[in-house]
């Protein structure tokens, strides 16, 4: 019994503290960061090691995915300073000792809402697929993190057919996915919009809709580290769940 307690306080208590420990020394870019970090750079700090290992994960950095983790930038709308901080974070992270499942494991442990899970994902799909391909090992990567971050099946579909994956190794898993969307039923697409499976109640679903309204209120996403500027995609995101909503309630 005592064992088992041992392996268990190892297992969620020393693990992450090391983790933190090391994130720590080997990507903060100097100690004032630590002592109050604004919500933006708090993102930036999780948000880019997830992209650098990604990009990293064939053993080299293409032109195109340099390209694509710009376009993330200029979506976050980062100022020439934030734009500085970040590419020292990308740099470091492709160096860092830590692996790809631990920064995604810090990441889905932050606390952060649905939508900035949903979203970082959709990062990540992007880098991955910039080049026009998809290794087993990003593939592979990317449904590592998708669980962390507590996705549907239906929604990592939805975004992986988005961004247009390849196939290689991954081309059944790729294939049952694309038709756990694409065939389900209309009820059980807009329960995953909600992040919630067919087995919701009503309650649940109404449940889910009040916290995807707080979710993806500008002020909730600013908070969190978003830009005022992604207020047009939260408001796109407000209009799907909306009318899966109003399907629902039929």
């Amino acid at each position: 019994m005592g064992g088992c307690l041992g392996n268990l306080f190892f297992f969620f208590f020393v693990i992450p503290f090391v983790v933190n420990l090391l994130r720590r020394f080997f990507s903060a870019p100097s100690p004032h960061y630590a002592r109050q970090e604004a919500p933006k750079k708090r993102y930036l700090r999780l948000l880019m090691p997830l992209l650098a290992k990604i990009a990293k994960a064939d053993g080299r950095v293409s032109e195109s995915e340099i390209s694509r983790v710009e376009a993330i930038f200029s979506q976050l709308n980062l100022d020439a300073e934030e734009r500085d901080y970040a590419k020292i974070l990308f740099n470091r992270s492709k160096q860092t000792p830590l692996y790809f499942e631990m920064e995604a494991a810090t990441f889905a442990q932050a606390g952060y809402d649905f939508e900035v899970r949903r979203l970082t994902f959709a990062f990540m799909v992007s880098v991955a697929a910039s080049d026009g391909t998809l290794s087993s090992k990003e593939y592979q990567m990317l449904l590592h993190a998708g669980v962390l971050f507590r996705l549907p099946r239906e929604v990592m579909a939805h975004i992986l057919q988005q961004y247009g994956i390849g196939t290689h190794e991954h081309a059944r898993y790729r294939s049952e996915t694309s038709n756990a969307f694409a065939q389900g039923s209309q009820r059980k697409r807009d329960l995953a919009l909600l992040g919630l499976t067919e087995k919701a109640a009503d309650e649940d679903i109404k449940k889910a809709y009040r916290q995807k309204v707080k979710e993806l209120h500008p002020d909730r996403l600013q908070a969190q580290g978003l830009p005022e500027a992604m207020l047009k995609q939260a408001t796109e995101r407000m209009a799907e769940i909306n009318a899966a909503y109003d399907r629902l309630k039929n």
